[in-house]
């Protein structure tokens, strides 16, 4: 596999295959969580899992401006033929995330009872959303290390191991689902130990492979170290999509919300039912980012500009193809959709329908913008991907869930993010095209 020379599109879907199965299994467990716990545990115990996402979202930020920004770098880095900087890079990616992850879950596990009360669940809700969190943060360092490894896997050409570690690690989740949750009857502790031993499978299986260092990465002369000469620019590259999921964490927090105070606790269901079905349609849309990242980057580091040119057209068709899918299929299967997750209350059921129709129609938008920061931060355009992300994910979100909710209700709710996705995109186009401009030059 050959970053600099390989025709684009067989090179993108050389990393964007085993990616995507990878991600998929993740999804297909976290579908398998919510179908069992909504059919043991029952659609509030649903409820309290959705209601933990922005917790969840603002950990996966944090893992993902260390793992991103240093993968990033470390790419440059290959493209210029450095790779025993991108090593040492790799090295200290590995010791912060172990570092920030613990402090993480300390606090969380420290102030529990706060953050349940800003999640802003109902009393019905709150005993479930307490007890999943509480026994998911104990295993957060092993899912800022998976983070981690995942993307330097990519930038290592291996995707294949974190395909491999994904499916492993999905299979052993739901199996460990049914014997914790069906079996032992633990409820929602048992899906998040689940979660956090299966998290924990996948980091020692792809930690082999960076022991054995066949290719440019390897743990030989580890020392564990949270300072590095490189890592402003590591943050900064980074930075742009902390923003972007700290903004998703903060968005999603008020949906809850605004879901709840419109709704009530009948419309928690249709909120969870978005959430889980997000997860897997999301993987597709991630997966091309992914995929396309680290070819950006070392593309970039080798100035070779005409091929980052190549690679930003073809991913950003092959996204719209994707999205306008998922939504096609969204419309199609909506009823049984909803059946899927136990919600057979007339009332539950007629709003979580009403709220996949109307939630999934800017797909493809939101993975236009995942692809778009993806390339911003690759070409070190630091300001550009955050002020995007900013406004993807916190200034448009916070007004039209101001103003459409007073005007439509529940549907305006749903309506919020997708609306938000679409402007950020057209936002977006006029940044693109001077940029392709420059490229070119």
């Amino acid at each position: 596999m050959d970053f600099g020379h390989d025709p684009i599109k067989r090179l993108f879907f050389k990393l964007y295959w085993p990616t995507l199965t990878g991600m998929l299994t993740m999804a297909a467990y976290q579908l398998a969580d919510g179908i069992i716990v909504g059919y043991v545990v029952g659609t509030k115990a649903l409820a309290g899992i959705s209601m933990s996402f922005p917790v969840l979202f603002t950990a996966v930020s944090l893992a993902m401006l260390i793992g991103i920004g240093s993968s990033m770098t470390a790419a440059i880095k290959l493209g210029e033929k450095q790779s025993e900087a991108a090593n040492r890079i790799f090295h200290y990616s590995c010791s912060l995330s172990l570092l920030i992850s613990i402090i993480l879950a300390s606090v969380l596990l420290a102030f529990i009872d706060t953050w349940i009360n800003l999640l802003g669940a109902s009393a019905d809700i709150q005993i479930y959303l307490k007890e999943y969190l509480t026994f998911w943060a104990i295993f957060l360092p092993a899912l800022f290390i998976r983070f981690s490894f995942s993307f330097f896997i990519n930038n290592d050409k291996a995707p294949h191991i974190s395909r491999n570690a994904n499916i492993i690690s999905s299979i052993v989740n739901v199996l460990l689902d049914l014997l914790f949750v069906l079996g032992f009857e633990w409820g929602l502790k048992g899906a998040a130990v689940a979660t956090g031993l299966s998290q924990a499978l996948a980091v020692i299986y792809m930690g082999y492979h960076f022991y054995l260092g066949k290719n440019s990465l390897s743990f030989a002369g580890y020392k564990f170290k949270v300072r590095d000469h490189e890592q402003k620019r590591i943050l900064g590259l980074g930075f742009p999509l902390f923003i972007s999921e700290i903004s998703g964490a903060l968005a999603f927090a008020w949906l809850n919300k605004a879901v709840i105070y419109q709704g009530g606790s009948e419309a928690g269901a249709a909120l969870a039912t978005i959430n889980f079905t997000l997860f897997f349609v999301m993987k597709f849309l991630v997966g091309t980012a992914f995929s396309a990242q680290p070819v950006f980057g070392f593309n970039y580091g080798a100035n070779n500009h005409q091929r980052v040119e190549e690679l930003l057209n073809f991913s950003l068709k092959f996204v719209f193809m994707v999205g306008a899918l998922a939504y096609l299929l969204i419309y199609l299967l909506s009823g049984q959709i909803v059946i899927l997750f136990n919600v057979v209350n007339p009332e539950e059921a007629a709003l979580a329908t009403q709220a996949l129709l109307l939630f999934y129609p800017a797909t493809a938008f939101m993975g236009a913008n995942l692809l778009l920061g993806a390339y911003f931060q690759s070409l070190e355009k630091v300001k550009t991907a955050a002020n995007l992300g900013l406004i993807r994910g916190f200034v448009l979100v916070a007004v039209f869930l101001m103003l459409l909710p007073e005007f439509f209700g529940l549907t305006g709710v749903w309506l919020a993010i997708p609306l938000a996705e679409l402007l950020t995109f057209l936002i977006a186009l006029p940044l693109i095209f001077p940029k392709k401009k420059q490229l070119l030059v």
